[in-house]
């Protein structure tokens, strides 16, 4: 009996020292301060932009007019700010936003001897180490019925002679009526070239677009659009062959309207190659009234096409650059121009040279971007 005293004796001290124990360390949680739950993640920004730098192997711009048949620098940047969203509604987003192109090229990759830059490099007025314009837009966009994008974008054109200044601050005062022999091999006489700089010119586009990729959910998508463009009238006096026409051409009718019908074929490789790659195939048309291409007064519009084209553009993103220092990609790839129209084909004489008469056109491109 003695023995069972004894251990139901030690039986109950432990429960009681446990009791004790489990006592404290209630007591000790009770008093110590209760964590705060995290913090719920930020709201994703309503801002978005990118910023790029890409070198062309040669430029000709979406109306078929060639700009640089060599190469040139150019720095393109965007700012973009949603102003409304709802996925549910009719109306799903509302932005607005802005585009800065900064495109340099130096003087020996202007083209051959007989060209407009080669001309203008060595005339009255001219930057003799480069030439420079840049490109300013607004626009807005509201996206409608999930899949429909409509947008406007307001463009500004600036060259040398952005303002249509009759003073250059290397040569002093132009002539009073500014009109400098300054042309090409094969120009009219007198052509008049802005005093051998470009001034300002204006355009506005009105595009709807159709996201189908949200719709069929296939491996690719075409993303087709349509274009309206209308050349506005421009600020100060520029032109070539002898006439002020300052527009996307040469021979584009100041005032006057094209459109431009197009679509961008995307397809993914990381399903079949476990690749960030993205394939891209940008692939438009010119088409408007014959008169649109009669602006430099040539007479030699031939129809209502101006000017197909097609690429590929091959697009790989920087994965493994952490994201909190943007989303990263390089780019390459070609774009071959078909000028149907022989107002285009006379304008690209005069900035590929007087002996260049094809109707094909190959570019190429290289590029490093980010977004955020």
């Amino acid at each position: 009996m003695s023995r069972i005293r004894s251990s139901l004796s030690l039986l109950v001290g432990c429960v009681w020292a446990l009791g004790l124990g489990g006592t404290a360390a209630l007591a000790a949680d009770m008093a110590m301060p209760v964590k705060a739950p995290p913090p719920p993640p930020p709201p994703p920004s309503w801002w978005s932009g990118f910023i790029e730098v890409v070198y062309n192997f040669g430029q000709v711009n979406p109306q078929g007019q060639a700009v640089y048949r060599e190469g040139d620098l150019q720095v393109i940047s965007g700012l973009n700010l949603t102003l409304y969203k709802d996925k549910a509604g009719f109306i799903n987003n509302v932005s607005v936003g802005g585009i800065a192109i900064f495109d340099f090229a130096g003087q020996s990759t202007m083209g051959p001897s007989d060209s407009l830059w080669a001309s203008i490099s060595s005339g009255q007025g001219a930057q003799q180490d480069n030439n420079l314009y840049h490109i300013l837009a607004v626009d807005g966009s509201v996206t409608f019925g999930q899949y429909w994008t409509l947008a406007d974008t307001f463009f500004w054109f600036g060259g040398d002679n952005a303002n249509g200044s009759t003073t250059d601050p290397a040569n002093g005062p132009y002539p009073a009526n500014c009109a400098v022999n300054n042309g090409p091999t094969g120009a009219a006489s007198g052509a008049y070239l802005g005093c051998g700089m470009f001034t300002a010119w204006y355009w506005n586009e009105l595009k709807l677009s159709l996201n189908d990729g949200a719709i069929t959910n296939w491996p690719i998508s075409f993303n087709p659009y349509v274009i309206w463009v209308y050349e506005l009238y421009p600020s100060g006096e520029a032109g070539v062959l002898g006439t002020g026409t300052t527009a996307q051409c040469f021979s584009c009718n100041n005032q006057g309207t094209d459109f431009i019908i197009g679509m961008v074929p995307k397809l993914s490789l990381q399903p079949y190659l476990a690749l960030p790659i993205t394939l891209t195939a940008p692939t438009w048309f010119t088409v408007g009234p014959s008169s649109y291409w009669q602006g430099n007064g040539c007479g030699c519009s031939s129809g209502s096409l101006g000017v197909f084209t097609t690429g590929l553009t091959a697009s790989l993103a920087m994965t493994w650059i952490p994201v909190q220092y943007g989303h990263w990609n390089l780019k390459g790839g070609f774009q071959w121009y078909d000028i149907i129209n022989n107002a285009l084909i006379a304008d690209n004489q005069v900035t590929y040279g007087s002996s260049f008469t094809s109707h094909n056109i190959v570019t190429g491109f290289v590029g490093v971007g980010v977004g955020f």
